[in-house]
């Protein structure tokens, strides 16, 4: 029932994104987010089929102009897989993302990208996958030192899932970020938590 509501939630905040947008009176062209930055991220994944990891990543963005930004992750995870041994692996993604101004204090925020994904399992079993991921949501100065985000997140990474995303991002100094995040979908939960710095 909790994930049903979750899910539910941030299809509305997808949806909605958009929409006010295009009903928007008073013109805000930039509420002065930072889509430049590089950061390094603990995640804990509870995937389906019994999978517990710990992940590791290094994470960034360019900003390309007012609306686009590039992205990209490498990452390395070790952990269980069920009973049946241990599970390692690479974990490599790379795409574009898009945001605007909805209103004051609010950014509508979608990306795509693309991941590679490198397993191995004990004894001996490898497995890879090219996937996707799509995100649509929001992005909102809750206050001068915090920003919240949350939307829909929908991967196809050796199966479908759809969940939704949070985030909350501490403003340590004007170059530096300190965040949590978490996911929650149909066959993965996922939480974790970075440093970011912003150039």
């Amino acid at each position: 029932m909790f994930k049903k509501t979750l899910l539910m939630s941030g299809l509305a905040l997808a949806v909605s994104g958009p929409v006010m947008a295009a009903q928007q009176t008073t013109a805000v062209r930039d509420n002065g987010f930072s889509y430049s930055y590089g950061q390094l991220a603990y995640d804990r994944w509870d995937l389906d089929n019994d999978v517990d990891v710990d992940a590791l990543s290094a994470e960034g963005s360019f900003a390309l102009d007012e609306h686009l930004f590039l992205r990209g992750a490498l990452g390395f995870f070790d952990g269980d897989y069920g009973h049946n041994g241990d599970l390692d692996g690479t974990r490599l993604s790379g795409g574009v993302g898009f945001h605007t101004p909805l209103q004051r204090g609010l950014d509508f925020v979608g990306s795509a990208d693309i991941i590679y994904d490198d397993r191995d399992y004990d004894p001996g079993r490898s497995d890879d996958e090219i996937g996707f991921e799509l995100r649509g949501g929001v992005r909102h100065a809750t206050t001068e030192k915090l920003e919240l985000s949350a939307g829909l997140a929908y991967q196809d990474l050796y199966d479908d899932d759809l969940g939704v995303y949070g985030q909350g991002l501490f403003k340590v100094s004007q170059a530096v970020d300190l965040g949590a995040r978490v996911i929650v979908g149909g066959d993965r939960d996922t939480y974790g938590v970075f440093g970011r710095y912003n150039f």
